[in-house]
């Protein structure tokens, strides 16, 4: 099997942004070239996604022109999934690059530290400590992640449990024929155990899928020395 393409990694991450909002009362649109949400999105979600590379691009151009004509409070942010788009000329400016990064289905890895065990949340007390624990903070700054994603096909929130603390974890999202693996997470152990977990977890969740996801340095290192394979590039554009 070859490694997962771009288009299925974008396609996959745009289903976990809709779900994420959805969660919220305000789900976005999804059109053959671009998923896009009007109302605004949650803290670190794109307005956004790209699901199609530089062919598409006058009809994304057309339709993100259109999109930050809304009234808007706060700024826009677009995720060009194929580097594909130059977004200067409506006011935006690029906030990163990172790569996509792709694993045919899951290898077998070596077991978890004797100390540390896997659990899936189950219920809002449980999501609500991952939260957290993701964060690194109090909720202070409001929840992300509603307890209805809790119940949404092919969602799981993986945690790393020791000593009975959640040191670790990840998000697991079925779509678009692939899994992705997003919010991985490390605070007592070291980042290379939870992406090791995370694909453990997905095979067992989901046999036989291929696994995507998208990282920056230095935890794009650690997929890589966990197997994963570059796939293509993204940049994230903004506009306060």
């Amino acid at each position: 099997m070859t490694h997962p393409s771009v288009e299925l990694a974008a396609r996959n991450n745009a289903l976990w942004c809709d779900a994420v909002c959805r969660a919220h009362g305000r789900p976005g649109e999804f059109h053959d070239t671009l998923w896009f949400n009007r109302s605004g999105t949650p803290p670190f979600y794109p307005d956004a996604v790209t699901l199609a590379g530089a062919s598409a691009v006058p009809e994304q151009w057309r339709a993100l022109s259109a999109l930050v004509e809304l009234p808007r409070d706060g700024g826009w942010a677009v995720k060009d999934s194929f580097s594909s788009l130059d977004l200067r000329v409506l006011g935006f400016r690029p906030l990163f690059d990172a790569a996509w990064i792709g694993l045919k289905p899951a290898p077998e890895f070596a077991p978890l530290p004797a100390d540390c065990r896997l659990a899936d949340m189950r219920n809002e007390p449980e999501l609500a400590a991952w939260e957290c624990a993701w964060k690194g903070e109090s909720e202070r700054d409001g929840r992300i992640f509603k307890p209805s994603l809790l119940s949404e096909p092919g969602i799981i929130f993986v945690a790393i449990i020791s000593e009975e603390r959640l040191v670790g974890g990840g998000v697991l999202n079925k779509g678009a024929g692939v899994v992705g693996l997003s919010n991985l997470f490390a605070r007592e152990i070291e980042i290379e155990i939870v992406w090791r977990s995370l694909v453990a977890r997905a095979a067992e969740a989901f046999p036989g899928l291929p696994l995507v996801g998208y990282e920056q340095e230095p935890d794009l290192t650690a997929a890589l020395r966990c197997g994963f394979t570059r796939i293509g590039s993204l940049r994230i554009w903004h506009r306060s």
